[in-house]
């Protein structure tokens, strides 16, 4: 006697096959249930239950109001210089794949006398700056720890907002200085001491570290970031192109 497993466990066999064989690409929103349904000819609580075992299982993830996505290698971001994600923010990737994202606010408030970061923002040196240093999780564990500078005369009531819970581009653009243009640089390096603390690693172990100044719609230089990644938690996707 032959045994044929239920049709919504083939129909998971199906979409996993399809994940595997890179038909289906992490953080890729799969077909709709009622899509699928059609393309199987089979009814939507078969497929609905298919999704459920698939979910549960780490394959996929729901996003409310979007729709179901392929989950990328479990509790790793998506970095990379690829397509209109290439400057999220670390929580917007975080979310991306499925994390709960959170942040612990290390320090915030005005500095000035920092010649490296005022050159930065071309400020002079008497100049005051805000500075927000952050250590950001996913489900809890730390992935990142990011140093954000931004020009004290145009953001003077900055240090009053919770960091911790408020997004700093929204209030950048409540400000109408917003980010929208940004230069990125790459590099791989051993985590330091204090780094790696916060990041729960070993010091010295390799981390990518990303800098990244952003500018306004006026062309205004308007921040400056760098941020620790750990690589165990990060895949790196990037695109070229064939020159013709």
């Amino acid at each position: 006697m032959n045994y044929r497993p239920p049709i919504y466990m083939q129909l998971r066999d199906s979409i996993i096959k399809k994940i595997e064989d890179g038909e289906y690409l992490p953080n890729e929103m799969i077909p709709s249930e009622r899509e699928m349904a059609q393309l199987y000819d089979i009814n939507r609580m078969t497929v609905k239950n298919a999704i459920e075992v698939l979910v549960r299982d780490g394959y996929l993830y729901r996003i409310q109001g979007k729709g179901t996505f392929v989950r990328g290698e479990k509790n790793k971001l998506l970095l990379g210089t690829a397509g209109s994600e290439a400057n999220y923010g670390i929580s917007a990737r975080a979310k991306k794949v499925g994390m709960k994202a959170s942040s612990k606010v290390i320090f915030h408030g005005f500095v000035q006398g920092y010649p490296t970061m005022s050159q930065r923002l071309r400020l002079d040196v008497a100049d005051q700056i805000f500075a927000l240093h952050r250590v950001r999780y996913g489900d809890e564990q730390p992935l990142a720890i990011e140093y954000t500078y931004i020009p004290g005369a145009l953001f003077e009531d900055a240090d009053l907002n919770d960091y911790a819970q408020v997004s700093l581009y929204d209030y950048m653009n409540n400000k109408n200085h917003l980010p929208v243009e940004f230069g990125q640089k790459l590099m791989v390096v051993g985590c330091p001491q204090r780094e790696a603390g916060q990041l729960e690693i070993d010091p010295g172990t390799a981390v990518f570290c990303f800098e990244y100044t952003g500018r306004d719609r006026s062309g205004r230089i308007v921040e400056f970031t760098r941020t620790y990644i750990r690589t165990d938690k990060t895949n790196f996707r990037f695109s070229s192109y064939r020159s013709e």
